[in-house]
């Protein structure tokens, strides 16, 4: 069977067999090109879904470590032993571990880091109030996956002279 073709109002005549295949290789072509498409979409989601689940235990991290250091300073037996060695931390110990919101968090002992005579006082009388600036670490870790987040807290606080060793 032949079909008859018009070019530039001329006709011919095309043999129907030399038409046939041609339809079935563009589509092969065109689905070869939506699967590698649909493939890449599939690896590029997979791979944000990795990188928004590993935000998000950094962030339980942080918020773990945070509420360690805060539920810590609340406490003035927390200070007490930087500032007299009165014996609250075991011996030779710089770090105390905690558990919070099912995480490790080491939380370091504070360090005094600077002092100054409060505003309003006199420098000369030994009972004036010092400004003092502390520093407080807390380094969590989560077992099942491994993952670690350090920080470090300031803390300001007036406490009679000679407190800041």
């Amino acid at each position: 069977m032949n079909v008859n073709v018009r070019v530039s109002g001329t006709e011919a005549t095309v043999p129907r067999a030399a038409q046939r295949g041609a339809t079935l290789i563009i589509t092969l072509i065109m689905l070869v090109l939506i699967t590698l498409f649909v493939v890449a979409m599939m690896r590029l989601s997979n791979s944000n879904l990795k990188i928004v689940g590993n935000m998000q235990a950094q962030r339980a991290l942080e918020s773990s470590a945070q509420q360690a250091v805060e539920g810590d300073i609340s406490s003035i037996t927390f200070f007490n032993d930087a500032v007299g060695n009165t014996g609250t931390w075991p011996s030779g110990t710089t770090t105390v571990n905690q558990s919070v919101n099912g995480y490790t968090v080491a939380v370091t002992r504070p360090v005094c880091v600077s002092s100054t005579t409060a505003t309003g006082y006199s420098a000369t009388s030994n009972i004036s109030p010092e400004d003092t600036n502390w520093e407080v670490g807390a380094s969590a870790t989560d077992s099942l996956t491994g993952a670690q987040v350090s920080m470090v807290q300031g803390v300001k606080m007036r406490l009679p002279a000679g407190n800041c060793p």
